[in-house]
This record gives C-alpha cells, structure tokens and sequence, in this order.
C-alpha cells in the first residue's frame, strides 16, 4: 500500500488532471446549453463564459496537477538520494573494516 508512493501520487495527479479537463468541458457544454440560465446574456457572451469555463478550468487542473505530480516525483527522488547514500555507506564501512583488519594483521605479522 505505502510502496512507490512517489509514483502513485505521479498517477493521481495525471487522474486529477483528466477529471478536471472532463469537468471543465461539461462545465462549457452546459453553460452554452443552458444559455446562461436567468441572467439573460445573449448569445455570443454565453459562448465567451462557456469558452472561460471550460479554460479557466482546464488551466487550473493543469496547475494543481503540476504541483502535485512534481510533489511525486520529489518524493522518488528524494528515495533514490536515500538509497544510493545507504549503498555508498555500506561500502564506505566494508572500506573502513577492511583497512582495520589489514592494520591489525600487519600489527601482528609485526610484532611476530
């Protein structure tokens, strides 16, 4: 379930995205349908609010889908950083344990 939470949140934002362009577009579809409803416009300005729904909508899912899908991709980042430290720690201590054994074996063969 927690696992690669960075690209499931990538995968939601491109889900947030989609619906909010299909929500926009059946904003602008219905808007021009309905005409305006009971604010008596006429027809070209029920086309232009239909046009800055179906716009404004679309440019806003797209900027909440960007923050979101760079959040994911921050978040899978941030594990490869992770994991490539751990792995350069792991080495840097298999180093270091093996200068140490080759000290005390040339301690030994030293001293003996």
């Amino acid at each position: 379930m927690f696992e690669n939470i960075g690209g499931k949140i990538r995968t939601l934002a491109r889900l947030i995205f989609l619906i909010g362009v299909v929500l926009s577009g059946i904003a602008m579809i219905s808007i021009w349908i309905t005409g305006g409803g009971s604010s008596g416009m006429g027809g070209f300005s029920v086309f232009l609010y239909g046009l800055l729904a179906g716009a404004l909508g679309c440019l806003c899912s797209w900027v909440s889908a960007l923050f979101t899908y760079g959040f994911g991709k921050l978040i899978e980042d941030t594990e490869a950083v992770r994991h490539n430290t751990e792995d350069t720690q792991y080495h840097a201590d298999a180093l270091r344990r093996m200068g140490e054994e080759r000290r005390r074996d040339q301690k030994q063969a030293a001293e003996g």
